[in-house]
Formats: C-alpha cells, structure tokens, sequence
C-alpha cells in the first residue's frame, strides 16, 4: 500500500505541474472550454488519488489526454512563455511515461486488494495493443470532448448532436479499456487466482499446495496457453492434480478443460516468481 502511494504522489506532482494554467493563459480556450480543462484536472486528481483498476483506468485515459492536449495548445501560445511550456509539457509527459509503467499499474491494483492477497496485472493481449487500444482512447476522448467543444464554438447543433452519440461513444470506451486493468493473477493465503475474462469464462483458483511449480516457460512447453497471445515473457504454472478450468473458446463460449499446466504473462514476471518463493512456490 505503500509503494502505491509513493507512485500516485510521484504522478500526482507531475500532474500538477503538467496542469498548471502557464499555457491556457497563452492560449484562450474561452469560457466553457477552460471549465471543461478544469474538470478534466479535477477527474485526473481524482483519479491519480483513487486505489484500484477504475483509477488506473481513468488515469490512463486522463493523463495522456492531457499531454497530447498541452502538446497541440503549446503549438499555438505566446512564445513569451516558451520556458514554462517546457517544463509545462515535460511534467505532462513525466506523468504519462509513469502511469503507463507495468509498476505502476500493478501498484495501483494492487492497493485494492484485501488482507494478504497480491495482485499482479497480466499483459494485454497484443492484437488489442496493436489494433485497439490506441483507436478506442481516441474515440473515448474524442466522444467526451468533441460536444463541449462544438458548443464552446458556438455550433449548438452539431454540438448537441456530438455530445448525444459521443457519450455513449465514451462510455463504451472507457469500459472496453477497463476491462484490461481488470486482468490479475492473484496470489491469496491458500492460493493463487487466475482472474482474466479474455482466458477463462470465470476467475480460476489454484490451491497452493498443488502448485508443483512456477518459472518461466520454455520453448517447446506443452502447457496450455491463457497468455492470450500477450508478448513478453510467459510464466508456466505446474500442478501436483489436474485441475477444472472454464477456458473461453470464443465469443461468449467456454469449455471445461482439465489442466496440469498452464501459461499466463504477467506485466512484472519477476516480482511474481519473486512473491512465489516467499510464499514457499516452487520456482525453477
């Protein structure tokens, strides 16, 4: 709980240096558009102070907006104030260099765990970081702002009309990117969870004491792969038994499997095999 302070005060010092109104006073926004600027910092305050996946959602939809939105507005201020830009925009870029880090992600997750658990995020799938995650934050962004926008500039249809499909575009989007802050493999006092909705059609745990092993996965391994195609490295679970597990074989379809091993890619493979061996897990 601790270190995941540390990171949400490290990030929130950025953030508020990042936020600072040296380049909204160089470049007018004019009245509605610097209320939303404003809530927009408040929502990221919020959500750099809050525990959990829904922060570090939010946090990771806040504060890249706000970098790429400082960026676009510095190509337009006064170069009278050319310093504070600089460091303006390098605060907003510190912040979003942090809250995309896997350290971060899995502190933040993980200060909302209960009693002895850990939480450890896993690796997104790499055709959703290839071909999604990119497009749906834009859409995201784009449907929250775009209608404000519009209406600041005075287009009261189009801006009522953006801000009736933009906010459901918004809402989809920010749950569809939820869903990947909510992907954990979990250590608990007696066992350890596989939590990931992409692998299983519902949270699967593992008795410790069947846990045969834990380590990195080799080459020719012929454990069954939940890694959901993530890059990076895979860790493979043995077990003593086989166990039940409902694996997702398609769009809102599962398959009971029994399973011995198994591959799952955690975002920090090696603080997991390092909370395994002081858990007395097997690591080879």
């Amino acid at each position: 709980m601790g270190a995941a302070l540390n990171s949400r005060v490290v990030v929130l010092g950025l953030w508020v240096v990042g936020a600072a109104p040296a380049i909204v006073d160089g470049f007018d926004l004019g009245g509605l558009l610097t209320i939303v600027y404003w809530v927009g910092i408040g929502v990221g305050f919020v959500g750099l102070m809050m525990p959990g996946a829904k922060a570090l959602t939010l946090a990771r939809i806040v504060v890249p907006a706000n970098a790429v939105g400082l960026l676009v507005a510095s190509l337009m201020i006064d170069e009278r104030v050319w310093v504070t830009h600089l460091l303006t925009l390098a605060a907003a870029f510190g912040a979003l260099v942090v809250v995309l880090t896997p350290a971060y992600g899995e502190r933040l997750v993980d200060a909302a765990s209960y009693g002895d658990e850990r939480r450890f995020l896993l690796r997104p799938p790499a055709w959703a970081l290839v071909y999604l995650v990119v497009p749906i934050w834009i859409l995201t962004v784009c449907g929250a702002l775009s209608g404000l926008v519009l209406l600041a500039a005075q287009r009261w249809v189009l801006g009522v009309a953006a801000l009736i499909v933009g906010v459901p575009v918004a809402f989809a989007g920010t749950r569809a990117l939820h869903q990947l802050s909510r992907r954990w493999l979990v250590y608990m006092p007696t066992a350890l969870v596989l939590h990931d909705h992409l692998a299983l059609a519902e949270p699967t745990p593992m008795a410790r004491r069947s846990i045969s092993s834990i380590g990195p996965a080799a080459v020719d391994t012929q454990a069954t792969d939940l890694t959901v195609s993530a890059f990076g490295l895979a860790l493979e679970i043995r077990l003593d038994e086989q166990v039940k597990v409902p694996v997702v074989t398609g769009r809102g379809k599962a398959a009971e499997q029994m399973l011995e091993a198994m591959l799952v890619s955690p975002s920090r493979p090696g603080a997991v095999l390092e909370t395994a061996t002081k858990r007395g897990i097997s690591v080879r």
